[in-house]
């Protein structure tokens, strides 16, 4: 077991990729914690994941929300060694000239503040070191036509990986950004029925692996990147793109 004596906490982690992420470290003999804003969701999501999970309800921008829940993990668990950020949104699906100034701050705050907040709030337990992984997306890495706040929130928060590699480096904290292609989940689904045929056939042909995503391939990505596999691992961003191209 490859997360064994470990405690993680998995953000988002009631839907889409921070479910299976959560499953996955369950499997692989994490304690894990799962923080989220509907409560009947990380509850369901807790008993689908496993006995011992933790669900704690809380808003990932709110710092005395994550604050508490991160209270929560060390008082359940004694400690805390992973966290994945999974927690996102997309506001709008617009261009620059379409997009609002609500729109742009909502989407900031939704996906690169939130993980401000949780990584802030996190390092109060992991004064031992530890492993973060933000989930970003290639949309950040190559931009996104007619998802312009969108883009410009997962690009930020690979600056922020790295500056963060940077600073908490010293204190045996590695911190990586897993940045997925094309992955059908809950937030992801409404763009993937509003596309024809056509474009979902370009949309495929853009992946040399010829196929979408799968929540699988961007659990085991966060696995190997919090796991002591590796271990000299820091400040990178890892496209989990079926070969999409990200320069």
């Amino acid at each position: 077991m490859r997360l064994k004596d470990k405690v993680a906490l998995v953000t988002g982690g009631a839907t889409g990729l921070g479910l299976a992420t959560a499953k996955l470290f369950h499997r692989e003999g994490a304690q894990v914690a799962i923080l989220g804003r509907r409560v009947d969701a990380l509850a369901d999501a807790a008993r689908e994941i496993g006995q011992g999970t933790l669900d704690l309800p809380a808003d990932a921008t709110v710092p005395a929300q994550v604050g508490a829940a991160i209270d929560r993990i060390v008082a359940a668990f004694g400690r805390l060694d992973v966290v994945v950020h999974a927690a996102g949104a997309v506001v709008e699906r617009t261009d620059v000239e379409q997009t609002t100034l609500d729109g742009f701050r909502d989407t900031l705050e939704a996906n690169a503040t939130s993980a401000f907040v949780v990584v802030q709030q996190a390092l109060r337990a992991m004064d031992h070191g530890g492993s973060i992984v933000l989930i970003g997306s290639v949309a950040g890495m190559v931009g996104s036509a007619g998802r312009f706040s969108y883009a410009t929130a997962k690009s930020a928060m690979v600056g922020m990986t790295r500056q963060l590699a940077l600073t908490l480096g010293p204190r045996g904290i590695r911190i990586n950004l897993v940045a997925p292609a094309l992955v059908p989940t809950p937030l992801s689904a409404r763009l993937i029925e509003s596309m024809s045929a056509e474009e979902m056939a370009r949309t495929l042909a853009a992946y040399p692996l010829g196929r979408l995503g799968e929540a699988a391939d961007v659990a085991y990505a966060c696995l190997y990147l919090g796991s002591d596999e590796a271990g000299w691992v820091t400040g990178i961003a890892l496209p989990v793109a079926g070969g999409r191209v990200t320069h």
